[in-house]
């Protein structure tokens, strides 16, 4: 009958994450292997996998300093074998070994299955006449292993996640000198591991803090060149509506007025970091002064991202048709009507003003600043076309060029 014994110290919550399987064994038939088994889902082990993988040495290259660590345990305690072992939830990976000759096991057989369970270290002088081991094929098979010690490689916080292990294929038992430097060999490795993530953790903060001077950089650069394009834009606008202007006040109003358009644009804009401006936003936005108790003024578009030079200019376009469909256009009687749409397909922008039911409408016999920065200067931010129609129904505008962005997505 094959008896089924405990580690006489351990974490209590760490044994309940075990479960013990009986398997059938090859080739011999005449042991019944006790396969010890971790349960991924126990609170205890899903910690203890935490704290191991934190350190990110599953599956690291083989390293100098750790394979120092094993080839000097092998010599104190004088075994053919010696491993710094880092022991996962479904197997045990070598950081160094010596006389293995493999980089990882199952742990289902594995003796430091057992060794993580004590508080410090698992002694085993001789493995087939350890219950533990009945029919386990390390011990019973070829490999034929029969001594084992294992110092447990513990977190500063406690965590096992290994150990310091060395083998024998012959019983054998260790001085209380060799103990200690087992001990001491684990320590070191839990150094090595230690200063590691502490470097590793050096790094990636200085990493992050050089990503964040130049995310710094970036924006104090596109800040200033943003702050260029803006005032360059209020001098032009400024200018060019002074020239226009036939008194100091009309062009003081005219300039207010525009400025205020690009204020609310802004306003959009920095609620996104100006990066981007939905056109939904831009067009409701410098709209709204100019919105009928009634809506008379009607929004039908999609969700698109503009540039912010693009919602900026657009501004000042709508914000030019709806001052003088205010005047002198649809929305200065009580029936007219605004219809105000736009797509964006195939990385086409088209935007298109129309109006109906305002007063007549008779084509100026020269073109005001306000048709030029629509037609021109707008259309020049999308990289397309404008064009203002003086129909006598009323004023159509077609704005037909490139987004640049993709759609808004929900």
């Amino acid at each position: 009958m094959t008896r089924i014994t405990h580690s006489r110290r351990f974490a209590k919550g760490r044994a309940d994450c075990y479960r013990s399987v009986v398997r059938p064994y090859e080739p011999s038939g005449n042991h019944t292997p006790l396969s010890r088994m971790i349960d991924p889902q126990c609170g205890a082990e899903v910690e203890r996998s935490a704290a191991l993988h934190a350190y990110k040495l599953l599956d690291a290259p083989r390293e100098q300093d750790f394979d120092d660590i094993a080839r000097m345990a092998s010599r104190i305690c004088g075994t053919p074998m010696a491993v710094v072992n880092l022991v996962d939830t479904h197997r045990q990976f070598f950081l160094a070994e010596v006389g293995l000759g493999v980089r990882e096991t199952p742990l289902e057989t594995s003796f430091c299955g057992h060794a993580i369970l004590e508080e410090d270290l698992l002694v085993i002088p001789d493995a087939r006449q350890d219950p533990r081991f009945d029919g386990n094929p390390l011990v019973h098979g070829t490999a034929g292993l029969q001594f084992y010690a294992g110092a447990v490689l513990k977190t500063p916080d406690g965590q096992p996640i290994g150990t310091m292990c060395v083998l024998d294929t012959k019983p054998r038992h260790l001085s209380e000198l060799q103990i200690d430097m087992l001990r001491f060999l684990a320590r070191q490795a839990m150094t090595q591991m230690e200063l590691r993530r502490s470097v590793a953790t050096r790094d990636r903060l200085l990493a992050e803090a050089r990503a964040a001077e130049a995310r710094r950089r970036d924006l104090a650069h596109e800040m200033a060149h943003r702050m260029k394009n803006l005032l360059s834009m209020v001098q032009a606008v400024a200018t060019q509506t002074l020239r226009q202007a036939t008194s100091m006040e009309e062009g003081r109003l005219a300039i207010s007025h525009r400025l205020t358009a690009l204020a609310r644009a802004q306003d959009i804009l920095l609620q996104a970091d100006f990066k981007a401006a939905d056109v939904c936003e831009v067009v409701a936005a410098t709209i709204a002064p100019h919105q009928t108790s009634d809506r008379r003024i009607r929004l039908n578009g999609p969700g698109t991202l503009l540039t912010s030079q693009q919602a900026l200019g657009l501004s000042l376009a709508v914000h030019e048709l709806a001052t003088n469909a205010a005047k002198y256009g649809a929305l200065s009687n009580d029936d007219g009507t605004v219809d105000v749409a736009w797509t964006d397909e195939d990385n086409a922008f088209v935007f298109d003003w129309t109006e109906r039911g305002g007063p007549a409408v008779v084509a100026p016999d020269r073109r005001g600043f306000g048709s030029k920065l629509i037609e021109r200067i707008v259309a020049s931010y999308f990289n397309g076309e404008g064009r203002i129609d003086f129909a006598p129904e009323g004023i159509r505008f077609r704005l037909v060029g490139k987004s640049d962005r993709l759609p808004v997505t929900a």
